[in-house]
């Protein structure tokens, strides 16, 4: 799903930014079980992330970027069914964006890292050209990093 604010034109640069473990402070030992496993409950998910803090850094990094006039483009593996959970969260947290890319609905059963693959594609179909990345999960980053992309890994991300 993507939703921008502003139109890219061919390869517009763009930092790409995760939201859970990245932006938002998640807990996977306690929550990683509701969204990780082949059944996953995004209400309890979204109820218990409707509150969670902005990593102060992470959400810093994204300000000054953005008020230095980089395009930011928000990809999470969260389902595009519940897109204005995560737009509340981010408005709420004055953390603003062009383009928002989530997980597209009825594909729970693919990995994080096939979707963010996925996602990838999509923005660069619709004229993102990412320049660098910020996420938290090895196995992501490492995804990433195989696409050629730099990535900052934010966190330890082992789960």
């Amino acid at each position: 799903m993507l939703q921008t604010s502003t139109s890219a034109t061919p390869s517009t640069p763009c930092v790409v930014f995760d939201v859970d473990g990245t932006l938002a402070e998640f807990d996977a030992g306690s929550l990683g079980g509701l969204v990780h496993g082949e059944v996953k409950n995004w209400d309890a998910f979204h109820q218990a992330m409707a509150g969670a803090e902005v990593i102060a850094p992470v959400g810093m990094l994204l300000r000054r970027l953005r008020d230095s006039g980089e395009v930011i483009v928000i990809c999470s593996g969260r389902p595009a069914g519940w897109s204005s959970h995560t737009e509340a969260w981010l408005a709420q947290n004055d953390l603003t964006y062009d383009a928002i890319y989530l997980r597209p609905d009825g594909l729970d059963a693919i990995s994080d890292e096939e979707v963010k693959r996925q996602l990838l594609a999509t923005m660069r179909r619709d004229g993102f050209e990412p320049w660098i990345v910020v996420d938290d999960r090895s196995s992501v980053v490492e995804t990433w990093r195989a696409e050629g992309l730099v990535c900052l890994q934010c966190a330890a991300g082992d789960f």
